[in-house]
């Protein structure tokens, strides 16, 4: 079922044409990822989609009664209203439901109520209801807050005080409660650390919903993504698969468009030459000749050649090779004030290994990167460099960037034995160019300064690199640059990330950084989720078997009771039978006329008889309160 039908769409700004005649459908349940250079159009697109941007030529429909979610890069929630209150609003047509229902049960007590058309509207209001999610709401809404990063600590905190990455978190939330049959996400994963981006990607893998989805977080868009857009000088081309199937795919078309328009360009140049050979000759059958080549040659469709931009060439060298063992780590201890970040953190890094370090923002990532680069002190521990270890290291806000120090001297410090030109061509393969190698380190993108910190890593020589969040500022080809680099890199290396295509990618080795210790864990991040996800269904199994074993015992000892019950109500019954028995007989001797001769034993008859129905009324309550 088609939900999303894009018609040789157009959109332009002033006489510059963004978008132009696009064609493509979102099938229902599809997640397709939208991808291209920056300004490329893919938001303009997704704005299109949700009504938000005017098109300029074609149509877009959307199916009817399909309900749109679309959460902007830079969406922010404003509202007096807590964490809570903004995210409960996601639930206000189930509460409208849940007014319809009440209302329908205080008309079915009414004396003239129609009790069969009531309660047909009443189960037609029960299942939108639980369509809706049921009382199940809060459940799944304090689920999706704490998934986000959006903890206890936040729920009574007024929406409007939260930090810019906080809102965008609720606005996300909000959006993913509120029954969307499309999503349009355009960097969902922003703000996130890498625990929160996991949660997504998993609560959208299964969540059924149809995505249109924008990220630079190759990660979800593999794990995501069964089909990937690519827009490019304004068009639109759809390939099936996932991002890794789709840079497949891409690659291999721009080799044979390149090989086509090259072996056209040949064919071009040898009937020019042919032409030109006629033309010399000067007799009419050869002009005739070159006249027919000519028109053969306009009639030609040519090829368009495939405007390539340019890719950082990045490569990381050893001045020398390091000994076997890069760092030894004795019972590492650090925290702040009553904050435990870890504690008795012990491990051997051997040469040429790679280790990411990872988990929640807060939880110590950079400070034992620094508390390694020695830019800490820890609180307890020991930290053992060896032999022939040259550490360098890439600091994730390149502090340095601060001065008016330019591109070019910024590179050069420190590596004086290269001569101007050489720093330079450094510079332009870091796609620096002409004039902005005398840019200003205080005026540089974030994406620039990273670039010109991995030019100074690579011109070092080290044998060990120490990365906090290199990828951060990095588009997606620059990313694969650095990681390429890295796996040609045969030192050791170590980084703290939230990338998680860059960590499974490069690195075996996880330490994972959280509530208050570290795990060592060898293998992808893949193996890594894989591994927490059979450990979450082993210990589901133990509560499950626990509770069931529960279950069982309370089973036994509710058939225990019964058994005991219907012994104890027999036992009764035969009670009641023999003193309603002696009572009888009690009732007969009274007959007799010569009980009343003798007081004495009229007195004992008479107590006995009140004992008797004393006892037989105690033994019919105790039965009337077990058979109730």
């Amino acid at each position: 079922m088609i939900l999303i039908d894009v018609n040789n769409l157009s959109v332009s700004f002033g006489d510059k044409e963004i978008l132009s005649n696009i064609t493509f459908q979102v099938q229902k349940g599809q997640c397709v990822g939208l991808t291209g250079l920056n300004g490329a159009g893919k938001t303009t697109l997704m704005k299109a989609i949700s009504g938000v941007q005017e098109i300029s030529a074609g149509s877009i429909s959307i199916s009817k009664g399909c309900r749109i979610g679309y959460l902007e890069q830079h969406h922010t929630v404003s509202s007096e209203n807590t964490v809570f209150e903004e995210a409960k609003k996601s639930f206000t047509p189930l509460f409208d439901v849940e007014e319809k229902m009440h209302a329908v049960e205080e008309q079915m007590t009414l004396p003239d109520a129609d009790l069969t058309a009531l309660g047909d509207r009443y189960a037609r209001l029960q299942a939108e209801h639980e369509a809706l999610g049921g009382y199940g709401w809060k459940s799944r809404l304090l689920g999706v807050l704490k998934g986000l990063g959006l903890t206890e600590e936040f729920w009574d905190k007024p929406a409007g005080v939260l930090s810019g990455g906080e809102k965008t978190r609720l606005a996300l939330a909000k959006m993913l409660l509120n029954n969307n049959d499309v999503l349009l996400l355009d960097e969902p994963t922003n703000h996130l650390d890498i625990e929160a981006a996991q949660w997504l990607t998993d609560f959208l893998s299964r969540s059924g919903a149809t995505i249109l989805l924008i990220s630079h977080d190759r990660y979800m868009m593999d794990k995501l993504c069964d089909g990937v857009a690519q827009i490019e000088n304004g068009s639109l081309r759809y390939y099936k698969g996932n991002y890794t199937e789709f840079c497949v795919k891409w690659e291999e078309e721009l080799k044979a468009n390149q090989k086509a328009y090259d072996k056209q360009q040949d064919e071009i140049k040898r009937q020019r030459a042919i032409i030109a050979k006629y033309r010399q000759f000067n007799r009419e059958k050869s002009i005739r000749a070159a006249e027919s080549r000519e028109k053969v040659l306009d009639k030609m469709v040519l090829l368009e050649k495939h405007e390539d931009h340019a890719d950082m060439r990045l490569n990381f060298q050893q001045n020398r090779v390091s000994g076997g063992d890069v760092l030894k780590i004795f019972s590492l201890s650090k925290g702040f004030e009553n904050k435990i970040l870890f504690e008795n953190f012990s491990a051997e890094i051997k040469k040429g290994q790679k280790i990411a370090i990872i988990g929640p923002n807060g939880a110590g990532k950079t400070t034992l990167m620094e508390i390694l680069m020695g830019l800490q002190r820890a609180d307890r521990g020991e930290i053992i460099k060896g032999v022939n270890v040259d550490v360098g290291y890439y600091e994730q806000n390149h502090k340095e960037f601060m001065s008016n120090e330019s591109v070019m001297d910024m590179v050069w410090r420190g590596n004086r034995d290269l001569t101007q030109t050489q720093v330079r061509t450094r510079c332009a393969s870091m796609l620096f160019f002409g004039e902005d190698v005398f840019k200003e380190g205080s005026v540089l993108s974030g994406g620039e300064r990273a670039r010109v910190a991995l030019c100074k890593l690579s011109l070092q020589g080290s044998n060990t690199l120490v990365l906090d969040e290199p990828t951060n500022h990095l588009d997606m080809d620059s990313r694969e640059v650095l990681e390429d680099a890295l796996e040609r890199f045969d030192g050791t290396v170590i980084a703290v990330s939230h990338d998680r295509y860059f960590i499974n990618r490069i690195f075996d080795i996880l330490w994972i950084v959280k509530d208050g210790k570290i795990e060592v864990f060898s293998g992808s991040y893949d193996d890594y989720i894989l591994s927490q996800k059979q450990e979450e269904e082993k210990q589901e199994a133990t509560v499950n078997k626990t509770a069931l074993a529960k279950e069982r015992a309370k089973d036994r000892e509710s058939r225990e009771k019964e058994k005991k019950k219907r012994a104890k109500i027999s036992e009764l019954e035969r009670k009641i039978a023999s003193l309603e028995e002696e009572k009888a007989k009690m009732e007969e001797l009274f007959s007799s006329a010569e009980l009343y001769s003798d007081q004495d034993e009229l007195k004992r008859a008479q107590e006995k008889y009140a004992q008797i129905e004393k006892d037989l009324d105690k033994a019919m309550e105790d039965w009337m309160e077990l058979t109730e």
